[in-house]
């Protein structure tokens, strides 16, 4: 089978290189190149565009099942080809794929954006009270009585604790990353997720300063050299935020909000990007509106104030 990629990362290398198969998923497949703790991902044409990830032309119906962790992966001359799996993978042509949040410049003190940011609030914390998650936005800023679960009460300190320190422009103490850093289950713990999308929030927020842009490096800083604390999927996913790079569905969300688009297409956007996973898609959501207001200290219509 040859299949064509339509899309590749920023952090893919342009060279050849030599890799293992880390972990299969019906739609996804990670890859552990050599002497790389950084893993790629192999997509099937339907899902979302990654840092590290190659996204495929595939056909409906289309899945890597019969692929086994451990097969040989090779890269040369812009084809990727499997050892002992009838799969040769041409990048040759393919679009580079990279987001730049810190060119939105997003300001949560004009009004569009304010009411944007409150639609998509509401929207998240509707879908994570029906969906029953660990997780939920609106009791993250409450007393610690208010939560359901421990992670979800150790995730709410310690994400209050890291606004607080992002305030003060205070990275010295790396505590509330160390706490959410490998917090709760699953591929994709939910601290981490929580991580990712505060560091995506703070990237859309920079506006040129410079106190903020160096808060922002240190903290990344902090986060890869503490990354190695969760496992190989959720590490890579932490280190591509530290450099404000997240997924398209993550950075269209962030790109709709800061337009202060309209109802419809804010909640299209907000959808998707809730949709990945069980919960991490809904965890990341949830870091973003944190990290997109915390530096303004602007009182929304939710329930806390930064």
């Amino acid at each position: 089978m040859h299949l064509r990629a339509i899309s590749i990362g920023y952090a893919v290398p342009r060279v050849d290189f030599d890799a293992v198969v880390h972990s299969v998923f019906s739609l996804a497949v990670n890859l552990r190149p050599n002497r790389s703790n950084r893993l790629l991902t192999l997509l099937a044409s339907d899902q979302t565009d990654l840092p590290q990830g190659i996204r495929l032309d595939t056909s409906r119906g289309f899945s890597f099942e019969g692929l086994q962790t451990g097969e040989l992966v090779h890269c040369k001359d812009g084809f990727l080809q499997f050892e002992n799996f009838p799969l040769m993978i041409q990048l040759r042509g393919a679009r580079r794929w990279k987001c730049n949040l810190s060119t939105l410049e997003m300001d949560p003190a004009e009004s569009a954006v304010s009411t944007a940011w409150s639609c998509v609030w509401d929207a998240l914390n509707q879908r994570q009270r029906l969906s029953e998650t660990e997780i939920i936005a609106d009791d993250l800023f409450r007393s610690t009585g208010a939560t359901r679960s421990v992670v979800a009460r150790k995730a709410g300190e310690a994400l209050q604790d890291l606004v607080a320190a992002t305030q003060r422009y205070d990275s010295a103490d790396s505590s509330a990353v160390r706490a959410l850093i490998g917090l709760g289950s699953g591929l994709t713990p939910s601290g981490d997720d929580l991580l990712v999308g505060y560091m995506a929030g703070l990237w859309c927020t920079i506006r040129g300063k410079s106190d903020r842009a160096g808060f922002i490096a240190s903290l990344g800083k902090r986060i890869v050299h503490l990354s190695m604390q969760t496992n190989d999927i959720s590490r890579t996913y932490l280190v591509h935020a530290a450099h404000g790079q997240v997924s398209s569905l993550l950075a269209d969300l962030a790109v709709n909000i800061s337009r202060g688009e309209d109802f419809r297409r804010l909640l299209e956007s907000a959808q998707a990007a809730m949709q990945t996973g069980h919960s991490s898609g809904m965890d990341a959501v949830t870091g973003l509106l944190v990290g997109l207001v915390t530096w303004d200290k602007i009182q929304l219509t939710i329930n806390f104030t930064l």
